[in-house]
């Protein structure tokens, strides 16, 4: 059987229902782990995903009730609205140019990628699919971090 740390973090994670409401975390910690989220893989490096700490008493008193009235959602030091955003291709030359200046990726394989997303999101199901695949890979990375 493989062993590592990823793979024990996988087998030890579990769901927590119950928070110390005393608890806080500082704005650095919540930034690190929106940070950490963003670390998750995107088709295209699109990162097409926001994360909304929810972390005032009156703010996640209004999330939990359409939350289905779930107490963690207020007790928990920090709760996270993960959006999915539409996929803009558009965004692309400027998220690819860092890589084709370093010398990871040659200039025509950016804009085959954008001409790429491009086409492959025209469709607005495939674009919202893809909004719901992004936010899912950031939560979950979330979820770890």
């Amino acid at each position: 059987m493989m062993s590592n740390p990823t793979i024990s973090l996988i087998e030890r994670r579990m769901s927590a229902n119950r928070f110390d409401v005393s608890h806080a975390l500082t704005d650095a910690e919540v930034e690190e782990l929106a940070r950490l989220a963003t670390r998750a893989p995107t088709a295209y490096n699109l990162q097409n995903w926001r994360f909304i700490a929810v972390r005032t008493p009156e703010a996640k008193a209004r999330l939990r009730s359409v939350a289905h009235g779930q107490a963690k959602v207020q007790e928990a030091a920090v709760t996270f609205i993960v959006c999915g955003v539409l996929p803009d291709h558009a965004a692309l030359n400027a998220r690819l140019l860092p890589f084709v200046e370093a010398g990871f990726m040659p200039a025509d394989m950016a804009s085959g990628w954008q001409e790429g997303a491009r086409t492959q999101y025209a469709d607005p199901r495939a674009a919202r699919d893809e909004a719901v695949r992004s936010a899912t890979l950031g939560a979950a990375t979330l979820i770890f971090a």
